[in-house]
């Protein structure tokens, strides 16, 4: 299945089809292949991300072709995502790099600046045929910084997002709970895609509820890298460096594979190509 240039394809499909995409954060090609052979092996659509500190280890161009180069040996779709992109440098240094999808975070500014930046990327990442996601609060507030469904309209319409990422009780390498009433009022103003970040905590009973309103991406960063360093950690069991790698891969493979399978992932593989050809 050839990589996905174009994020809002498949996040449509998702929206419309009623599954959550979960979004693996990565930084390495253990990271990566395992996240993509859990896909290939579920039949499951799939977001690899980088975050601005995995850029730091990986530059874009060089991440987005390793990611091309691995979804052209599989049959399902790939997209590859900017997380929490912190300027519009960034966004559109990912986007040059041929990145299907950018996330703007704008935690620490004032509503009408993140509108008016989320409008600015927008424009071009659309113009390039890419999704954008955009976020007005923080993910780590200790649950007490929730979106407004007001203020997530107007990064629709006004910011022109594809995607809005929503504070809604979930947190950063944390066990949480939705508060599924404020997500239920959140979709029925904006109706449109919903993200929610923390996703390695939440339970697959809420994301079950989550998909009914909308939710078609989930981040997971905590649980890979959890299982990343606790096999380094037991490194000493194993003969080679290469044996390391291989223990890694196995292990986050199954962590990717729970997670698509949680959020009904599996098996819209095919689903998304016939839709496609629509």
């Amino acid at each position: 299945m050839p990589y996905v240039e174009d994020g809002r394809t498949l996040i449509q499909h998702a929206f419309e089809q009623g599954y959550t995409l979960p979004a693996f954060n990565i930084c390495s090609v253990e990271m990566l292949r395992a996240c993509i052979e859990a896909a290939a092996e579920l039949d499951a659509p799939v977001i690899v991300q980088t975050y601005p500190a995995d850029i730091a280890q990986v530059p874009p161009k060089h991440m987005a072709a390793l990611v091309k180069s691995f979804a052209q040996d599989v049959p399902v779709p790939v997209l590859l995502h900017l997380d929490h992109g912190p300027s519009f440098e960034m966004a559109m240094q990912c986007l040059r790099a041929g990145y299907g999808s950018v996330m703007i975070d704008g935690a620490e500014q004032p509503l009408a600046e993140v509108v008016k930046l989320a409008k600015k990327v927008s424009e071009i990442a659309h113009a390039q045929a890419a999704s954008v996601e955009v976020a007005a609060e923080s993910f780590n507030a200790g649950m007490s910084e929730y979106s407004t469904p007001e203020d997530c309209l107007r990064l629709k319409t006004e910011g022109e997002a594809d995607m809005i990422a929503v504070s809604i009780g979930s947190e950063h390498g944390q066990s949480s709970m939705l508060k599924i009433d404020l997500l239920a009022d959140i979709a029925s103003t904006v109706q449109a895609p919903l993200v929610v970040h923390g996703g390695s905590g939440i339970s697959a009973s809420d994301y079950a509820q989550a998909r009914q309103y909308g939710v078609v991406k989930a981040n997971i960063g905590s649980a890979l890298y959890r299982t990343l360093r606790n096999t380094w950690e037991d490194s000493a069991r194993y003969g080679s460096h290469r044996e390391v790698y291989a223990a890694a891969r196995a292990a986050l493979k199954e962590v990717a594979k729970e997670k698509l399978q949680i959020m009904g992932a599996n098996g819209q593989a095919r689903s998304y190509i016939l839709w496609q050809g629509e």
